[in-house]
């Protein structure tokens, strides 16, 4: 028998809707933009698999999370993240969350919508309807993955609006978890951090025709169409009553800014509990024993079928149920996961300026180091008319730690697929503990050995023959310890490395007291301590016959230490100025400016495959129209050492 519908069950003090709103604890405030972590460590199982979604001309990427052996549940979980710099920021979280749900016995299939992470289509290039086509598609593949025939739906911010539009357009939907959920996409908008810097100043051709909807607008940290952010701005929670959502669960921060989702969904027929995060409370497991009740509840099991020696359904008879489920749910993984993986892409397929392109999800397993995720662009040569080419220049794109390959503000996605499209295969890798990649072993150091078994891995299955390591921020630790570590790089791109700075000039007399002039001696020898280890790494980069070029946003010379200076000087390493750009490449301006010097840096002579002469024409940044002072001594060098450039 179906649970009463229309009323709001609270896991903190709060009796009613009207008592919620009217509470004094509702002020509008700044709203976390990170998922809630479970509080206990998950269990090993089976590791998650990478999927391509098919939907609205685009191509999603989702990970399947299966259900740990034996605890198999009768209910799918579908899990969608929020929009710009929230997405970024929670994709660990949510990770966390997919991984406490699977070994719980609860399926999760995490998606990503059509226009972010790894996904197809560029930034803002997507429509609402085009995100509700992707969550419509990503379920019938949770249905496909599980062998189940009930789902529940977990969005966070944003995309818990957009998954209660989706529950309402279908009617296998029994219930929805809503995580620090936006009152509206008006709400939305207004939210977004203000960037000033950020702001795109679109080109307009003289004598162009233009369409003021379709100017591009600065919304968290990225940029979309004027007439995107007007559609996403009258977003609405949905009003009409459902006949398939029974139950939803909203997860609130300590001060929520509105109750519009609470009372909107109790106006659809669907029975609410609200839980009030305290301060740092744990609501994972809030969330993952809600989703249990609700796959042990009676209604998920409506349509099961009977299965021979486990009896048939009796509402009185919850073992029953029980065995029915997971007996039904283990006998079909196995055949249902093959059936379901043969039937998808294994590869996405782009076209960048006319160029065929191909990307596929790769893992690098060995007895080295934790596993590795990364992202491989390449030119399709099947799509192209072209022959596979024999010899390849590989470059691989690290990002700083703490953040997935896409790079901050999805830096590197761009660039990635318009260095495919000149010829080059490029691989956007998570070093060990960030993104998808498994956590770093206890007796192992920071990243140690994974860029090294990344090139090496690249060389045996893919026969690159010549690498190039482009890093950004703290990933140039990273790229200078798999020098270290002997792997064959023939150039490193360190942009903005974490340079430790001089102290400050003293300014003034000389006054003050000892213990002030003791604090200054003390600051200025900890900052050469600080120095010392990451200019000797720096040092043996260059030394290595290894053309080594810094990228730097500020000036160097306030930054970088007496033993980088004399390597500038000797010749064995080179840097660049960015002028007018600004840490974190977030405007349009400063990425078009830092792709054109990369562009400069790495511009390839026909040396790496069939590809690259034909990918001038599909150059998306023009380089600077005269050599660089850097590439004409990076010319010098490479033909002195012999180094493949």
């Amino acid at each position: 028998m179906r649970r009463a519908r229309g009323r709001v069950a609270v896991g903190r003090p709060l009796e009613s809707i009207d008592t919620f709103c009217n509470s004094a604890a509702v002020r509008r405030s700044t709203v976390p933009t990170h998922l809630p972590s479970p509080p206990l460590p998950v269990q090993p199982g089976l590791a998650p698999q990478p999927v391509l979604v098919e939907a609205a001309g685009h191509t999603c990427v989702a990970w399947w999370h299966p259900p740990a052996a034996g605890t198999a549940q009768a209910l799918a979980v579908v899990l969608a993240s929020s929009w710009g710099e929230e997405d970024l920021a929670g994709y660990d979280a949510q990770r966390a969350l997919a991984s406490a749900l699977a070994a719980a016995g609860l399926g999760t299939l995490r998606f990503e919508w059509p226009d972010t992470g790894d996904s197809s289509a560029g930034t803002g290039a997507t429509t609402v309807a085009d995100a509700l086509a992707a969550f419509d598609a990503a379920a019938r593949r949770a249905l496909l993955l599980s062998g189940c025939e009930r789902l529940a739906f977990v969005g966070h911010r944003l995309g818990a609006l957009l998954a209660a539009h989706a529950a309402l357009a279908r009617q296998d939907v029994d219930a929805l978890v809503a995580l620090a959920p936006v009152p509206s996409g008006a709400a939305f908008v207004r939210e977004q951090p203000s960037r000033a810097a950020a702001r795109p100043v679109p080109t307009i051709v003289p004598g162009a025709v233009v369409d003021p909807a379709e100017l591009p607008v600065a919304l968290g940290g990225f940029t979309l169409p004027a007439r995107q952010l007007e559609a996403l701005a009258v977003l609405r929670w949905p009003v009409a009553a459902t006949t398939s959502v029974l139950e939803a669960l909203l997860v609130l921060p300590p001060r929520p800014s509105s109750c519009a989702p609470a009372d909107a969904l109790a106006r659809m027929g669907v029975r609410v509990r609200v839980h009030q995060a305290a301060s740092g409370d744990a609501t994972g497991s809030e969330v993952v024993d809600w989703l249990r009740e609700r796959a042990a509840d009676d209604s998920v099991l409506q349509g099961v079928r009977a299965i021979d020696g486990f009896g048939v359904a009796d509402a009185g008879n919850p073992a029953v149920h029980a065995r029915l489920a997971t007996a039904r749910l283990e006998a079909a993984t196995t055949a249902v996961l093959s059936l379901a993986m043969a039937d998808a892409p294994d590869c996405m397929r782009l076209r960048e300026r006319g160029v065929a392109l191909r990307e596929r999800v790769v893992r690098i397993d060995d007895a080295r180091g934790p596993g590795l995720v990364g992202v491989v662009s390449e030119r399709d040569p099947a799509a192209n008319g072209e022959l596979a080419a024999s010899a390849r220049h590989a470059i691989v794109l690290l990002s700083p730690d703490g953040q997935r390959r896409v790079g901050p503000h999805r830096l590197w996605v761009p660039w990635a697929r318009h260095r495919a499209a000149r010829g080059d295969l490029v691989l956007r890798l998570d070093v060990a503990g960030n993104g998808d990649s498994a956590p770093a072993g206890a007796s192992s150091g920071q990243g140690a050995g994974d860029v090294a078994r990344a090139v090496a891995w690249l060389r045996r299955e893919l026969g690159v023959v010549a690498c190039t390591v482009v890093s950004l921020g703290s990933g140039a630790q990273h790229a200078w310890r798999a020098v270290e570590d002997g792997a064959d790089v023939q150039r490193v791109v360190a942009i903005d490395p974490p340079l430790p700075g001089r102290p400050a000039p003293r300014s003034g007399s000389g006054s003050g007291s000892g213990a002030s002039r003791a604090l200054r001696l003390w600051a200025r020898a900890a900052a050469r301590l600080l120095q010392r280890p990451f200019e000797a790494e720096l040092a043996r980069a260059a030394e290595r016959d290894v053309a080594v070029d810094l990228l730097l946003v500020g000036d160097l010379r306030s930054t970088a230490g007496r033993r980088a200076r004399t390597l500038l000087r000797d010749g064995r390493m080179i840097a660049s100025h960015l002028p007018n750009a600004r840490p974190g490449f977030a405007a349009p301006s400063d990425r078009e400016a830092l792709y054109a010097r990369l562009d400069a840096l790495l511009r390839s002579h026909g040396t790496f495959g069939a590809g690259a002469g034909a990918g001038a024409a599909a150059t998306a940044w023009r380089p600077e129209s005269r050599a660089t002072p850097a590439s004409e001594a990076l010319r010098l060098i490479a033909r002195a050492s012999g180094a493949v450039t």
